[in-house]
């Protein structure tokens, strides 16, 4: 049985249905008791737990002899809560870990990714000391976030770096596809794999292929970072979280970001999703 952490976030919640599709049975682990709600789509087993807590996590490990392990979001411990993950495994006798990172995790500028790096550091000499098998997947910033239908309801699309600057993406069920596929085969073993599609696209890019296929005249638009709170629907957000969106605002703003689609498009057999092959999906919707 796999554990997914996270289980009930924008990313678990995308990739869970993958895995069972694929006939691999999940357990399902999140703060949140919305994850009991993913026993309806096929997950053989939730654990409502607290990430921080160790003996939390020993429980959540019971029965697992996999691990996907996703991240919290934009949290200040968050390499703190990927190592408690990584020895627990460990010493429980995990047979593979898989660890859902971020394509250039050394760009210090971006404090996820600085986060992440520690983790992916600790795994790998975690690998070496313990004989624990892992696999980093490195994805590149997901086109889901370009919501279709928030877009179509509001005509605009809201962004908080600069609307000209251009960053590369990846569909989140191509990189599903990839966390199925390291999970259910051999030949994974001490393996980073960097997960990025072909396009290279700007929110005034994006916008205007949206327009394009949807034959909508909608527009995008420059927000705040102040204004990020208020759209992720709820108050509680702590100086950490501001202040990585600050960081990556200037970070986008002044450099974008960028990735190869090569190693994707071997893992996967074919080419990676488009930006316009995810919009005729979610258009469809």
């Amino acid at each position: 049985m796999i554990l997914v952490t996270a289980a009930a976030g924008g990313v678990a919640s995308r990739v869970i249905p993958v895995l069972i599709a694929k006939g691999l049975k999940v357990k399902a682990f999140d703060i949140s008791p919305k994850v009991e709600n993913l026993k309806e789509i096929g997950v053989a087993e939730t654990f409502v737990g607290d990430a921080r807590s160790k003996e939390d996590i020993a429980k959540a490990l019971e029965g697992c002899e996999q691990v996907l392990y996703i991240p919290p979001m934009f949290v200040y411990d968050e390499a703190e809560i990927a190592n408690a993950f990584v020895d627990a495994a460990a010493e429980a006798g995990v047979k593979q870990f898989v660890m859902m990172s971020v394509t250039h995790p050394l760009m210090s500028t971006l404090l996820q990714h600085t986060q992440k790096l520690k983790a992916e550091e600790h795994l790998v000499y975690k690998g070496l000391s313990h004989g624990l098998n892992y696999t980093i997947l490195q994805p590149m910033h997901y086109m889901h976030n370009f919501d279709v239908a928030n877009v179509s309801a509001t005509n605009s699309y809201q962004c908080f770096y600069t609307l000209s600057t251009k960053l590369s993406y990846v569909d989140i069920l191509d990189v599903a596809e990839v966390a199925a596929k390291v999970l259910s085969e051999t030949g994974h073993e001490n393996a980073t794999y960097e997960l990025v599609g072909t396009d290279f696209l700007s929110p005034n890019d994006m916008v205007a292929k949206f327009n394009q296929a949807a034959n909508r005249q909608s527009v995008a638009e420059k927000i705040t970072v102040a204004d990020i709170a208020d759209y992720f629907g709820n108050g509680k957000y702590d100086s950490y979280f501001m202040k990585t969106f600050e960081c990556l605002a200037e970070t986008y703003g002044k450099y974008g970001i960028a990735g190869n689609a090569n190693v994707l498009t071997w893992l996967l057999g074919r080419k990676p999703t488009t930006f316009d092959e995810y919009l005729q999906r979610e258009l469809v919707k």
